[in-house]
């Protein structure tokens, strides 16, 4: 009787092994073509190596300048452009890289306007923008205000 049960039937229906092998064909084809759209993708996203090597460069051209308001030596109204002039590729030791710094003096209720006064300012505020450029990503930001008290 064991037999029995396992021997196939006439009108038992069931793949081929044909069947098998296009159905197999043409999910192949079809999964290329979704991954095709994926691999595109991540061509075009930024690398976040990149990403972040801007970011540490703008963060390290902040910390100078706010390093330098800080020291009583040099004093507040030496953190003018002249002294933060744009860094290409060759300066900063990052190729594909580029740094520039706006340095913008701003009255006390318009901290977030630029009034484009010629420092050292008067008013003791001042917006501080770094802003690092690569082709891969475009720009990063960094962007403070500081102030003389």
């Amino acid at each position: 009787m064991w037999n029995a049960e396992w021997k196939a039937k006439k009108n038992q229906a069931g793949f081929t092994l044909i069947e098998t092998i296009i159905t197999l064909v043409v999910l192949s084809i079809a999964a290329v073509g979704v991954l095709s759209v994926f691999t595109v993708g991540i061509r075009g996203s930024a690398n976040p190596l990149v990403v972040e090597q801007a970011v540490q460069l703008a963060q390290e051209r902040m910390d100078d300048i706010i390093g330098d308001r800080e020291n009583a030596a040099i004093g507040f109204a030496q953190i003018i452009p002249i002294n933060y002039p744009a860094e290409t590729a060759v300066q900063l030791g990052f190729p594909g890289f580029s740094r520039t710094t706006t340095i913008i003096c701003v009255s006390a209720n318009a901290l977030n306007t630029n009034n484009f006064a010629a420092p050292p300012c008067a008013s003791g505020y001042t917006h501080v923008t770094v802003t690092v450029t690569n082709a891969l990503i475009g720009s990063v930001s960094v962007e403070t205000i500081v102030t003389n008290y």
